[in-house]
Parts: C-alpha cells; sequence; structure tokens
C-alpha cells in the first residue's frame, strides 16, 4: 500500500491526496462535496469488491458491458464503529441464460473473495493507529 497525506482546507474539511496525484475532499458527515470517513470505507469496499471482479466480468458479459455498485453499511447505535457493510455489483446479464447467470456470479464471487485485499482485511480485522506528533 502507498502513503496518503491529508491537508487541512478549512474548519473540518480536508484533502487527502496519493503519489499520483489524486485527491479527494472528506469532511464531517454531511459536509457539502465531501465524503465521510464512513464513506469512505464504503467506497473502499466498492473499489476492491467492483476492481477485483473487473475481469471476470468483462470476459463475460463484454469489455462495455454495464454495471452499477452500491454498499450498504450498518451502524453499530452507541457503539461509535460500523457493524457491517454490503457491497453489492449489479452488472447487466440480461443476454445471459440464467444457468449462466448463476455460474458467473459464483466465479465473480469467489474472485472477490480471493483478490479483495480490503473485504478480507475487515473481515479479520485490521490493526489500526493513530497518533499526533508535532510537525517538523
Amino acid at each position: 500500500m502507498t502513503d496518503l497525506t491529508a491537508r487541512r482546507d478549512t474548519s473540518g474539511t480536508w484533502t487527502v491526496s496519493n503519489a499520483s496525484g489524486a485527491e479527494l475532499r472528506i469532511g464531517a458527515p454531511g459536509e457539502e462535496g465531501a465524503f465521510s470517513p464512513g464513506e469512505l470505507l464504503q467506497a473502499a469496499l466498492a473499489a476492491c469488491s467492483v476492481l477485483s471482479a473487473e475481469t471476470q466480468l468483462a470476459h463475460n458479459l463484454g469489455a462495455d458491458y454495464e454495471a452499477t455498485a452500491t454498499v450498504e453499511g450498518v451502524d453499530d447505535e452507541g457503539a461509535g464503529r460500523v457493524a457491517g457493510l454490503r457491497a453489492t455489483i449489479s452488472p447487466d446479464m440480461s443476454a445471459l441464460d440464467p444457468a449462466e447467470q448463476e455460474k458467473l456470479i459464483a466465479r465473480a464471487e469467489r474472485v472477490i473473495e480471493r483478490l479483495c485485499a480490503i473485504k478480507r482485511s475487515l473481515n479479520h480485522g485490521v490493526a489500526a493507529t493513530a497518533e499526533v506528533r508535532p510537525r517538523r
């Protein structure tokens, strides 16, 4: 994994950037034009899932297949944590018969299980720390 850098913009908003120059605005839940930390967690699971399944889906549905992905989050009320996430990828499989659809779904889910490091890390409990240090 590569390191990310977050730069404070205004009260409650930051810009996160990576080594390739991509930027993402983050902020508190409801902050206009920004992703909240919970939404970033959902986005990470969606991105990892769809990118893991991409080759399998494109091979069977064509390079220009259409799809959407959603991630539902469940808050653990009062505990201040996310209790669960459910990613759903919905590709257009109308060109396949039901048996072919079932086979593709099974193959895509297996490859997600094998390749999606975010899903595997969340399921095994990621050790995380946060520190505050003076800037040098």
